[in-house]
């Protein structure tokens, strides 16, 4: 499966037309499946909402068939501080704030 991020290409504020990549699922999310820093260390995906598309504790996508998994962040992280994190991610992620 592949991906295509597209983004607008303006030169003097005038549109200029569209550039576009497809990545590869599996070469995308790879590193972060397979990421260990440490013995205790992990990554994690999450979407604009704060629901967790990759993480160590939800089954690895196997097929395009399965149906994903959404969860909330702070269903599969449960430190006291994931709640205020979980804003600074959505917050830092929207550029519209």
């Amino acid at each position: 499966m592949i991906t295509s991020a597209c983004l607008p290409v303006f030169t003097l504020a005038k549109f200029q037309g569209v550039t576009c990549i497809d990545i590869r699922l599996d070469s995308l999310f790879s590193p972060i499946i397979d990421f260990r820093l440490t013995q205790l260390s992990y990554a994690f995906l999450v979407d604009s909402r704060g629901r967790v598309l990759l993480h160590p504790l939800l089954p690895k996508p196997e097929t395009y068939k399965q149906h994903p998994i959404f969860l909330d962040m702070e269903s599969v992280e449960i430190s006291e501080d994931t709640p205020v994190i979980k804003r600074k991610m959505i917050r830092s992620g929207n550029t519209n704030n």
